[in-house]
């Protein structure tokens, strides 16, 4: 993809060299997705800088890169141990990072993102909080700290947090979206069906280029389906606070392949490490304009950039459509707890014609659905349309196997049935995709108690209780890569 570069004993030569490799591994990570070529290419980089004592001064920016796409790809690994191993080294590569340059506020970022992944908040917050005294323009830093603060159940300083980053980023999408969960959590409807409102005028306003830029801002859908397949939580709720339980984030561990019914505790002090994928496919948010985002490949298209995009027009519809997608979501979710079903119908009409093969419209003509079929008083006509909304989730699936709104809407109704080794098999599963989140687990344990199996469901709930103030409100991992323009 790239030609060849030779290297003379010319030090201006070096640094063109250097520079070449640090743009082509930068682009590999931003654009593409691509981190093994990644790794190599920073990895001559930081080779040239060692070789060239009059260069060292690139080393440390060279040493940053080659941990990000590191971590990158070790959030990709499909197996447990070794991604828990490969994170474990990242967040040492990282902190290597910051120990040559304490004051180097975007290595602070990412170590303390990476701190974030592995469940080691304490770390993730102290990197945070440095970073953003550094340099306080930063909205996806403020972002993981309100995450961060949600995973303590801490939603009233996270939301303040989150509006006080509002008044100076009023047109950060991340944000607002992030306002619109937490607003939701606290059952404030009002506000929260004023702040979707907005959302979508502001979404409607943006150029085409600009609508592209945040659809493709920190998600990338190719990737989260590569690791098996990855998640999708759009709007979904992600946690439930239950106030004065201890964290134990730090010492728990789940290994993937076993999917044991309750986490075990490693001897060692390594911080836990999730198990989610690091891009993994979760609300679709967009960062301000000074973030430059990863390329996606959505619905089985091949990988393109935003201005690639441009000039394809299924790529474009794609896009907008994941931009306003999480915000229907949540909308649908609202409306339906207010019993607005005209509302609702509307809202997921428009989601389904704009794009009906999508794993969200999909999810949302079930949830449509599953609602009428509660009005009805003729049972054989209920249960035909709930069986139409299980045909709706199981294509999702089909389209996205790791879509966990359809994995626990059909978890649900399998219970309903009364079918409850089909409800306890689906929710085994997402545990098994994203053991380190404490919903799944109460899922889990509450559909074991329903069968009778009150020493298995003591252990899930057990699980669950202990996860639970070290799992956000959203995935860490949709805090977007952050790569500013004097990078280099």
């Amino acid at each position: 993809m790239f030609s060849a570069l030779k290297l003379t004993n010319n030090p201006s030569c070096a640094l063109s060299v250097i520079s070449e490799y640090m743009m082509i591994s930068q682009v590999l990570i931003e654009r593409f997705g691509n981190y093994e070529p990644a790794i190599e290419y920073s990895a001559k980089a930081i080779e040239l800088c060692a070789r060239e004592g009059q260069l060292s001064f690139l080393k440390a920016r060279c040493q940053l890169l080659h941990a990000i796409a590191y971590g990158f790809r070790a959030a990709e690994e499909p197996s447990w141990d070794l991604k828990k191993g490969q994170l474990a080294k990242t967040v040492q590569l990282i902190e290597e990072c910051v120990g040559h340059d304490p004051h180097d506020y975007l290595s602070l970022y990412y170590a303390a993102y990476f701190h974030a992944i592995s469940r080691d908040l304490e770390s993730a917050k102290d990197r945070c909080s440095r970073s953003l005294a550094l340099n306080g323009d930063q909205p996806g830093a403020i972002m993981l700290l309100a995450l961060i603060f949600t995973a303590y159940g801490d939603l009233k300083g996270a939301l303040e947090l989150v509006i006080n980053a509002l008044t100076e980023f009023e047109h950060n999408y991340g944000l607002m979206v992030l306002r619109l969960h937490i607003e939701t959590k606290f059952g404030r409807i009002e506000e929260s069906l004023d702040t979707c409102t907005h959302l979508l005028d502001f979404w409607k306003k943006q150029p085409v280029q600009q609508q592209l830029a945040y659809s493709a801002g920190i998600l990338d859908e190719e990737r989260s389906q590569r690791t098996l397949n990855g998640t999708d939580l759009i709007g979904g709720s992600q946690k439930t606070v239950i106030p004065g339980t201890p964290s134990l984030g730090r010492e728990l561990s789940t290994p993937l392949a076993s999917t044991p019914l309750i986490p075990s505790f490693p001897t060692s002090g390594v911080p836990v490490i999730s198990a989610i994928p690091g891009n993994t496919s979760t609300v679709d948010l967009s960062i301000a304009e000074s973030i430059v985002g990863t390329a996606a490949s959505e619905a089985g298209a091949a990988p393109s950039t935003a201005s690639d995009s441009v000039n394809n027009g299924i790529g474009d519809a794609w896009s907008k459509f994941r931009t306003q997608a999480d915000v229907w979501m949540c909308l649908a979710e609202l409306y339906i707890a207010e019993g607005r079903h005209a509302d609702l119908t509307k809202v997921i009409e428009q989601a389904i014609t704009m794009f009906p093969s999508s794993p969200q419209a999909l999810y949302l003509k079930g949830r449509l659905l599953v609602s009428r079929s509660q009005k009805l008083s003729d049972d054989s006509l209920s249960s035909r349309i709930r069986g139409e909304a299980k045909s709706a989730y199981l294509s999702a699936l089909a389209l996205a196997p790791g879509h966990f709104p359809s994995m626990s809407a059909l978890a649900k109704l399998y219970e309903e049935e009364g079918n409850q080794k089909m409800a306890e098999h689906m929710l085994r599963e997402m545990v098994r995709v994203d053991p380190l989140n404490c919903e799944w687990w109460q899922q889990l344990g509450c559909s074991l108690m329903k069968r009778g199996d009150s020493e298995r469901a003591t252990e899930c709930l057990t699980a669950a209780s202990q996860l639970d103030r070290s799992t956000p409100l959203l995935p860490f991992s949709v805090v977007p890569m952050v790569f500013p323009a004097n990078f280099r």
